[in-house]
């Protein structure tokens, strides 16, 4: 019967930054699935704390700290220091801030990295951050991380105002906010694009004068209402938008979400140009 591997395996693979890469991210989600397992299984006892079971093993606290480890070690390179970021950015634990707030305000790491860990700031969602994110947002070296953490600041004011400003006359559980996917995403898609043909979602994505937030909310609209003319949307964004690296990238990560086969030909169109973002291709 399939096992993962144990805890101490994939500790001492993300340790050694020489093991095929392949490996390292693998064990990087593995280490994700530890997390989760633990925290669901974990039961409050009847003082309101939580029970461990009798372990003394806290899986949740060993994860944070190999991740937040592995982030800060350059020789992992920025792809798999990227996916650290996100993971981190996926469990929503506040522990893992302060290595993402190290890496972000580091102005000599790498662009893409620093973007991960803005974003995984975001998804985490601490009034804490705002700091962090506000310093980064106003002034930053790279275009790339000054949006991500403005789009990171209005999701985390977004959450904080309870997350329905403008919305009032918004269904609670519209088809466009019911994802089909497990992620914790940068923007809410809107409930009112639910009375938005496709067409006029991708007109929303396409205004270079939006706020970036509202041309995400957009993105997400799409990726959960799905189908071909969804992608077809966002390929065209993907190909044809010249205003945002940052947008390009995640319309890139929505269509890989989507599974969808029409996305290949836009995807591969974007990854055939040289010339364009690192964080794109």
């Amino acid at each position: 019967m399939w096992k993962a591997p144990p805890l101490s395996s994939l500790q001492s693979t993300l340790a050694d930054p020489n093991k095929p890469i392949g490996m390292r991210m693998r064990a990087t989600y593995f280490l994700r699935q530890a997390y989760d397992n633990y925290m669901r299984n974990l039961e409050p006892d009847g003082n309101g704390n939580e029970d461990r079971g009798g372990g003394d093993i806290d899986v949740s606290k060993i994860a944070i700290d190999v991740l937040s480890t592995s982030l800060a070690d350059s020789r992992h390179g920025a792809l798999l220091r990227h996916e650290f970021a996100y993971v981190m950015g996926q469990l929503r634990d506040e522990r893992s801030i302060p290595a993402l707030e190290r890496t972000l305000l580091d102005d000599s790491d790498d662009t893409m990295v620093r973007h991960e860990c803005a974003e995984a700031l975001g998804a985490i969602g601490s009034a804490d951050s705002i700091p962090a994110l506000e310093k980064c947002g106003e002034k930053d070296s790279s275009i790339e991380v000054g949006e991500t953490c403005r789009l990171a600041l209005d999701f985390i004011r977004w959450k904080m105002q309870g997350g329905v400003e403008g919305e009032e006359n918004a269904p609670i559980a519209c088809a466009c906010m019911l994802s089909p996917y497990s992620s914790v995403d940068p923007a809410p898609p809107h409930p009112k694009h639910e009375a938005l043909s496709t067409d006029e979602i991708g007109a929303i994505i396409r205004d270079e004068k939006a706020p970036l937030f509202e041309r995400f909310r957009a993105m997400f609209s799409l990726r959960n209402r799905g189908g071909a003319d969804s992608v077809r949307e966002l390929g065209c964004v993907l190909v044809n938008d010249e205003s945002s690296a940052l947008l390009r990238h995640e319309v890139a990560y929505v269509l890989g979400q989507m599974q969808h086969a029409d996305a290949v030909e836009y995807l591969e169109t974007s990854l055939k140009r040289k010339n364009e973002h690192k964080m794109v291709r």
